[in-house]
């Protein structure tokens, strides 16, 4: 069940980012990724307020964390995730990790994707 849950989840969620993506950038007309961004901004708030507030404030059902927050909210945004755990860090008092976890994360996913796109465009 768990994994239904996780797998439902994520198809809603990354139907969502695509319609929420697409529709912002339609709109705006810009050249910055602003749907992504607003995706990732949104999904960030949404994982922290649920987590919280099933952790700390509700009783629910563990399937409804699993649908929500790692399938759901996984497809439609991993920044979410990335987000919650930094948050976590800081709140832990791991004020280190926390800023080695953004500077990583951003650095070396930025260098993943060049490397990504010189690989790419070298096998071309």
């Amino acid at each position: 069940m768990n994994y239904i849950a996780v797998m439902v989840g994520g198809a809603m969620g990354a139907l969502l980012r695509y319609i929420v993506s697409t529709a912002v950038n339609k709109y705006a007309g810009l050249t910055f990724p602003l749907g992504t961004l607003v995706v990732n901004t949104v999904g960030s708030f949404l994982l922290v307020f649920f987590t919280v507030l099933t952790v700390e404030k509700l009783a629910v059902d563990p399937l409804w964390r699993l649908f929500f927050a790692v399938g759901f909210l996984g497809a439609f945004t991993t920044f979410s995730t990335f987000s919650y755990e930094t948050i976590a860090l800081f709140q832990d008092g791991e004020y280190i990790k926390a800023v080695a976890n953004v500077v990583l994360n951003n650095l070396l996913s930025l260098s993943a994707g060049v490397m990504g796109l010189v690989m790419a465009r070298a096998l071309m």
